[in-house]
This record gives C-alpha cells, structure tokens and sequence, in this order.
C-alpha cells in the first residue's frame, strides 16, 4: 500500500537531491550562505551602532560630570544686560546667585530667578539666563513697556503698562520726553483711570500727547496738553470718541487754544495763567 505524502514537497524526495548531488544543489547551497553572511554582517554593524551610542553617552556623561565638580563649572561672572535704571548689584543680590554656584544650577533655576526679580521690581517682565564663555552668566532682563511718566515731589518715575510705577525715581534728564507726563495725580484710582483712557486712544494721538493733568475740577474731567501746544479738555466717559476729531479741529486755529469736549466741542484762546498753569509760556 503506497504511503500518503503529508505536504507538498516529499521530505525524502529533497534530501535525496543533496545525497545524489543533483543539477542545482550548489547554487540554493550557495544562496543559502550568502544570506547567511550578510545576516550576520547586518547583525553585526546593528551591535556596533549601538555599541557606539551608548560609548558616545558614556563618554558625554563622564565629560559633563567632571566639569561640574571642577572649579570651572562655579558662576566667577554675572553680567547684567537690560535694566539701566535698575542696580545690577542688588538685582544678584535678590536673584541669590553667588559665586559659588554652579553655572548649571542657575541656568536650571532661570523661571524661579525671572519671578524673584519680577516680584521685586515691577519694571521686570521676565529674565533671560545664559552662559558666554565657560562661567560668565549673562542676565537679560526684559523690562515692561513704559507709558510715560508721572511727576513724584521733584522726581519722576515711569509709569508701566500694568499700571504700577518704576521702583527707581528718576531726574529730568532721564525722563524720556518722547512718552507723556502724568501730573498732579494724588490718587491711584484716577491715574489708573486716565492711564486706561489714553491706552485706548489711536497711536497716532498718543504720539501728539506731552502731558496729562489730575488737576480737574470733576472726577470725570480729563485734561491733555498737547505738543503742539494746545490743551484738550475731555469727559472720560465720551472723551476717546472725540480725539478722531482734533487733527481737523486744530487746522482752523490761530493760536494756541483750549478744545473743549466735555459737550459738544468749542474753543478759546488759552490765558497767559493757562499756559504757565500747563507749562505752555
């Protein structure tokens, strides 16, 4: 009784082709090998890559930790970038780096420096750490935007985007005169008022502004002396509706004058007590 075969290919029939040598053993033999060699040859450069990457961490991680207990890696330099008005000094002092901290450390503990800084000086938005050289510490401080100024006893400070005023009080001379003056506000609540208003004016206008008075006569007035001359005098409820109107207004003048906004809009020639009053004589 004939034997059935199980597969396809009879498992005797084809290792009877190796035993008698048949026509195109050599060649499969051949092809086996070669499959065989560059299996081991692609096995063997996959070892030796990572073999590699993980000699190459070794080696960086061995080269980071020797410089950091060297006395190389401790902060010898803060340089403080930014911040004119500020005291560089005392900014390190607040910031808590020493010298012998670690350049590493620091550069890791930038977001809790920025905040000390920023929470000590209201003009610091955010600080910026990095290292020239191999232990010089760079500190770039970015300030908040200024306003303009407002005038404390015989000094000026800034007065900032956020509405909170500069730390430092500042002489004539280092007022920028391009940006508006705030006087005559004893109260907080009113230049923070005022300070809003003239945020939402159109910059083209903020631009022609020199000065803002607190000294009104109604919570609800706002006074803006211009740099042409001219003194504005506005309701702070309707008042950022009507500037758009003082570039045509201003044509028809002769003289410096006062544009009345509060209703409607009138004008009159300014007094000699007016102009010493804004500073205008």
């Amino acid at each position: 009784m004939a034997r059935k075969r199980i597969t396809r290919r009879d498992p005797e029939e084809e290792l009877s082709k190796f035993l008698r040598h048949e026509p195109g053993q050599g060649q499969e033999t051949r092809k086996l090998s070669s499959q065989l060699t560059s299996l081991k040859k692609e096995r063997r450069r996959g070892l030796l890559t990572r073999l590699g990457s993980i000699m190459a961490v070794c080696l960086l991680a061995i080269a980071f930790l020797t410089y950091y207990v060297l006395p190389l890696a401790d902060v010898s330099t803060v340089r403080v970038l930014g911040a004119d008005d500020l005291d560089g000094k005392s900014m390190v002092e607040v910031a808590q780096i020493k010298a012998s901290d670690k350049v590493v450390d620091a550069l890791r503990g930038q977001k809790k420096i920025s905040k000390k800084l920023a929470a000590k000086y209201p003009e610091v938005a955010s600080v910026t750490l990095s290292v020239k050289g191999l232990n010089t510490l760079n500190m770039r401080v970015h300030e908040r935007k200024v306003i303009g100024y407002i005038k404390d006893g015989s000094s000026y400070r800034k007065i900032l985007a956020n509405g909170e005023l500069g730390t430092k009080s500042l002489t004539w001379s280092e007022v920028d005169h391009v940006k508006p003056l705030f006087i005559g506000y004893s109260k907080q609540v009113a230049l923070k008022t005022n300070l809003k208003i003239f945020n939402s004016f159109p910059e083209y206008f903020k631009k022609q502004v020199k000065m803002l008075s607190g000294n009104t006569r109604r919570k609800t007035q706002m006074i803006l002396v211009m740099k042409d001359g001219n003194v504005i005098i506005g309701n702070t409820e309707t008042i950022k509706s009507k500037v758009k109107y003082y570039n045509s207004i201003k044509q028809d003048l002769t003289t410096n004058s006062v544009i009345d906004m509060e209703v409607g809009a009138f004008t009159r020639p300014l007094t000699s007590a007016e102009k010493k009053a804004y500073g205008l004589s």
